[in-house]
């Protein structure tokens, strides 16, 4: 399969320090702040995507429908990135 190039966009939150979607694929990437780690979910719906972006609160929104609710793996952390 060939590797998608998803664009971020950063927005305030305590949480998270920038996401990625990808609709075609229906892919979530998430960079935390506090540990630098990114993480994928497969199968997000558009529609949570928007939510989640436009949530007053993102975080709560992230960890209540998000987290542990769509396959996830961590795709790099910052100490991946530095070699």
């Amino acid at each position: 399969m060939e590797e998608k190039v998803i664009y971020y966009i950063s927005f305030y939150s305590t949480l998270i320090e920038r996401l990625g979607y990808d609709p075609q694929c229906a892919l979530l990437e998430v960079k935390l702040l506090s540990d630098g780690q990114t993480w994928r979910y497969e199968g997000v719906p558009e529609e949570v995507w928007y939510r989640l972006r436009e949530n007053y609160n993102p975080d709560a929104y992230y960890r209540r429908y998000i987290c542990g609710r769509y396959p996830e793996e961590k795709i790099s952390s910052k100490q991946e990135e530095a070699h």
